[in-house]
């Protein structure tokens, strides 16, 4: 999609007599130039094909910062924009560890299913590319959460795969308590991968610190000292979020050297309700062939605006869908690879798509009230405009007191840092419990720094 689609949008969105009056705010966004950087010293010529058939001859920067560290044995976070490609930063290190040594292994986390599948599929091709073809790049990786059989866990706490692609329930339930079936594993664990990292803050974040000294604790008890390799799009506070999930220091890495497109940024307080005024909006997207995701607050609004917007637009209909919790896994996995290679022209979402799942290239994001945070604000804004293309954000105003105050009070929007995600790993009842569960896995010395940290 060129750049005048989106152009012709926002100005006949300008002029029209009904919306052009709604418009509080319209605020354009430079592009931002690629800041590159040479492929990390002693790259394996088997990570160095793959990264060529893949169509990738030099790093961005903050790739390259990271990858320097990890190869330090730096534990390293990097908090970089959306779509910065910092999925790199850990698939590099781990095929490049298991092809100098065929027996490690990596652990990856993500908070949602469907971000493992994902990089389950991206990590498989990766590696597919060091094998010239002759080799199946699915016995690199595997999933292991709730949808995994009982015969695959079995064969996986036997025979791991070299990455293990999980959630934190599952090792705080089914790993962690069961380690000496995960021997092995834990003897060869080299990366901890852990993404999204700006999820785990609060009461869930308290918990997730304590997953992660539990699991550390385990590996140390095998002889291991795994690297920690976290990201995250936005958050205000990377660097000390992290030390307190993991209790130890932790590499920052901010800059970002990944290349942005020109964005419009438009501020819409709509006469009619959000959602009315959203769905007139996604079918003039839709009649130009923009590529468009709407994000709602609930599953309720998203299947309304979904099929309000159906009844308006004849044929199209078929190039429209909603995305939400509740659909069964292979509804949502159809979804996905519908709207990442082009048959879908739009998707409807909650929260559900809001983190890193590849989803294509897209045009336009409309955004039905404030999503309640601009840490959230820049995570879905982010959705759009990948690889310098023109894209456009569209926050339309509900009648919460919060959107109306932006729509209000356009500059306090844009001059706000995202937020810093608040974390209290020693909350005496979160830290109380997950004792217990460390005594049952190892018997726990008085001396232990997981004791004396906890008091």
């Amino acid at each position: 999609m060129g750049n005048s689609e989106v152009e012709d949008y926002i100005a006949a969105l300008k002029s029209s007599r009904k919306f052009g009056i709604q418009i509080v705010c319209h605020k354009s966004i430079d592009p931002v130039k690629a800041a590159y950087a040479p492929l990390p010293a002693g790259v394996h010529p088997g990570v160095d094909r793959s990264l060529k058939n893949s169509g990738i001859t030099t790093l961005y920067l903050h790739q390259a910062k990271a990858i320097e560290c990890i190869q330090q044995n730096k534990d390293v976070v990097v908090a970089t924009p959306t779509a910065s490609g910092k999925s790199l930063v850990y698939h590099i290190p781990t095929l490049q560890r298991y092809l100098e040594e065929p027996d490690s292994r990596a652990l990856y986390m993500f908070p949602l299913k469907a971000l493992a599948q994902d990089q389950k599929r991206v990590l498989s091709e990766f590696y597919s590319h060091v094998c010239s073809g002759d080799g199946d790049g699915s016995t690199f990786a595997a999933v292991y959460d709730g949808d995994t059989t009982p015969h695959e866990r079995t064969k996986l706490r036997k025979h791991p795969t070299p990455v293990i692609i999980t959630n934190p329930d599952m090792v705080h339930l089914s790993m962690l308590p069961y380690h000496d079936s995960w021997s092995d594993f834990f003897r060869a664990l080299k990366f901890i991968v852990i993404d999204e990292i700006h999820t785990y803050r609060g009461l869930f974040g308290a918990h997730m610190s304590w997953i992660l000294r539990r699991l550390i604790r385990v590996a140390e008890h095998y002889g291991t000292r795994p690297v920690f390799i976290m990201l995250s799009a936005t958050v205000g506070n990377p660097g000390q979020l992290c030390s307190k999930l993991i209790g130890r220091d932790v590499e920052v890495v901010t800059e970002n050297g990944a290349p942005s497109g020109k964005k419009h940024m438009i501020l819409l307080n709509p006469w009619d309700s959000a959602a009315h005024t959203t769905t007139q909006l996604l079918e003039a997207a839709l009649k130009r062939g923009l590529r468009t995701i709407v994000y709602t607050k609930s599953r309720k609004m998203t299947e309304l605006i979904a099929m309000w917007t159906r009844s308006r637009v004849g044929a199209l209909a078929e190039k429209l869908s909603s995305y939400r919790a509740g659909f069964l896994p292979e509804d949502r996995r159809k979804i996905e690879k519908r709207l990442a290679s082009g048959e879908l022209l739009a998707v409807i979402s909650t929260s559900a798509l809001e983190l890193g799942i590849d989803i294509g290239d897209l045009d336009l994001c409309i955004l039905v009230g404030y999503p309640g945070s601009i840490m959230a604000t820049w995570q879905r804004s982010g959705r759009v405009g990948r690889r310098s293309s023109e894209s456009a954000v569209i926050m339309v105003g509900g009648e919460d007191a919060l959107d109306q105050h932006f729509m209000r009070n356009p500059d306090d929007f844009f001059t706000r840092e995202p937020e810093h995600a608040p974390l209290n790993p020693f909350n005496s009842k979160i830290s109380g419990q997950h004792l217990h569960c460390a005594a049952a896995e190892l018997s726990i010395a008085r001396k232990e720094p997981l004791v004396s940290s906890s008091e």
